[in-house]
């Protein structure tokens, strides 16, 4: 734990040693005044919540973290020093979590600088305070998992350009899997199977004040498939010196375990809907003890269509979302036995007439 925090406090300070960390916290701050005031038209909505914020991080963090980490391997490479780590006393486990808490620390401050911006909307209106502890979490789970991604990447190359393209395509891949845009085209079957991997999904769902095991869990087992793959790539770099094809063939399989077990429990924990904690102050997203008891003794599929247009009215425009969580909601404790589905009457003629 000592060498661990040793690397870590090196690296936090290395990022401050150079303009680097200034221009990550300057850039993210900016990027969140930008998307919540301009972006969104805070004002015209009327409503005192941080939506507009959080729906724009999940990418704003994917262009800010790519650019945090994308030399934090590649330029130990290229200068030559990295040959010194994997020679060293410290396991590389040490060094790549080290890395890790140092990138994460940096988020952690970033993040605190925009906290200004939840008191200002308290004292603008009454703030419920549960989705945006909500976003906030999200944020640091989804911010911890494009960091791990982000050095994995940067453990691949010795080109911090390359590190930094590819960091971007891999987030926003995870990203697009569970979007509206991607799980729209894919029916509804495949999208809710697609929205299990998505970062997007997992980040709104949380975003509106609802703490599922699940998604905490998908989160933390992403971060930890990047480390181990991270661990592995560096591993793989001593075998220049030839040692026995069982230590290659160990270290193979006991990294393809951990993956797969990491990944599969996802699978193992998707059937557990009771471990949830609700945030919101009026308990929003709770349904009663006989409407949960009504979902969960279905005899027969219940099929619920919300229809929401894009061009609804302004004054109406923030209780879409709301009734749209308050639906998934349905669905959650329903199980297989209700499906929700959202359409948007403008853009189908049909839609439209049966709506």
């Amino acid at each position: 734990m000592a060498d661990l925090m040793n690397v870590a406090r090196k690296e936090f300070r290395g990022f401050f040693a150079s303009p680097a960390a200034y221009l990550f916290m300057a850039l993210f701050v900016a990027a969140c005044l930008f998307v919540f005031f301009w972006g969104e038209a805070f004002f015209a909505r009327n409503v005192a919540d941080l939506e507009p914020l959080f729906d724009w991080l999940p990418l704003l963090l994917i262009f800010l973290i790519a650019a945090l980490t994308m030399r934090s391997w590649s330029e130990e490479r290229r200068s030559g020093t990295l040959e010194s780590l994997l020679t060293s006393p410290v396991s590389l486990w040490q060094l790549v979590l080290g890395k890790f808490v140092a990138a994460f620390g940096l988020l952690c401050l970033a993040l605190a600088l925009t906290l200004p911006l939840p008191i200002t909307v308290s004292l603008l209106g009454p703030l419920d305070t549960g989705p945006v502890i909500g976003g906030y979490l999200a944020t640091l789970f989804l911010g911890a998992a494009y960091i791990a991604i982000g050095l994995f990447t940067s453990s691949r190359t010795d080109n911090p350009i390359v590190a930094l393209m590819v960091t971007v395509l891999i987030c926003s891949l995870f990203y697009l899997i569970g979007s509206g845009l991607l799980t729209g085209l894919a029916g509804y079957r495949l999208g809710q199977f697609l929205e299990l991997f998505g970062t997007g999904s997992r980040f709104d769902a949380i975003t509106r004040g609802v703490l599922d095991l699940r998604d905490i869990y998908y989160y933390l087992s992403l971060t930890g498939v990047f480390l181990v793959l991270n661990v592995y790539t560096l591993e793989k770099l001593r075998w220049t010196g030839n040692p026995s094809s069982t230590t290659h063939r160990r270290w193979t399989a006991v990294t393809a375990l951990a993956v797969v077990n990491l990944l599969a429990a996802n699978l193992w924990l998707h059937p557990l809907k009771a471990i949830r904690l609700d945030l919101t102050e009026n308990q929003l997203y709770t349904l009663s003890e006989a409407t949960t008891e009504q979902l969960t003794t279905l005899q027969e599929p219940l099929q619920i269509r919300g229809y929401f247009s894009e061009k609804t009215h302004p004054l109406l425009a923030p209780l879409v979302p709301r009734l749209q969580s308050l639906l998934e909601e349905y669905q959650v404790h329903g199980g297989t036995q209700v499906m929700v589905e959202f359409i948007d009457p403008t853009r189908n003629k049909e839609a439209e007439e049966t709506a």
